[in-house]
């Protein structure tokens, strides 16, 4: 045999079977951008902390904001929802995809008188203009105090959440007992209050 018999040429040696490096790295930068989006727009979990200004175990940081329907404020001061009673309050916003789903289905539950005996408290965040806000609050049957946070400064600022929904359960003494993350069922709501004591 020659040599040239016994030899492979490039094109005949076996090609590696498998993705080539270039691909991997696509494949990790997509899964990874994909892990972001989800974790940013569709979270659900419970959380021990925010990560920012609200914290459970903590006192619940204070505010009066003004009402959705223009008419006083709506706040909690630092005993719970005011006077000792405990509080849910409730962040989403008119362009946030989860709160909209997430919205009839804690409406009903309120109005049912699941959540009592804490007072329930929405807070309307991020929303350019109260008539889109309204328009939601409208249309999934809300009927609780809903104070409006046009600037994030209450909502990103304050209780240190960097997305929406997010559900915070106060106990009557003002005290944070648990930070809901991502859309709140309403057996979670019902888990939530029942903790409260």
């Amino acid at each position: 045999m020659s040599s040239s018999e016994t030899s492979s040429t490039p094109a005949e040696q076996p090609r590696s079977q498998g993705p080539s490096q270039r691909q991997l790295l696509l494949i990790g930068a997509i899964a990874l951008v994909l892990i972001v989006v989800g974790i940013l727009v569709y979270p659900h979990s419970s959380t021990s902390s925010s990560g920012g200004g609200a914290t459970v175990g903590q006192s619940v940081p204070t505010f009066s904001v003004p009402a959705l329907s223009g008419a006083g404020r709506v706040g909690v001061p630092a005993d719970g929802g005011g006077h000792g009673k405990a509080a849910v309050l409730i962040f989403f916003a008119s362009w946030c995809g989860p709160c909209k789903t997430e919205m009839p289905a804690l409406s009903a539950a309120i109005n049912e008188g699941k959540a009592l005996p804490a007072a329930v408290i929405g807070i309307d965040a991020t929303d350019p203009n109260t008539s889109a806000a309204e328009a939601l609050a409208a249309s999934t049957d809300v009927r609780l105090p809903v104070g409006v946070d046009p600037d994030g400064t209450l909502t990103s600022g304050s209780f240190g959440f960097p997305g929406l929904p997010y559900t915070v359960f106060v106990s009557s003494k003002g005290i944070v007992t648990e930070i809901h993350q991502g859309i709140t069922t309403p057996a979670e709501l019902e888990a939530g209050v029942a903790k409260l004591g």
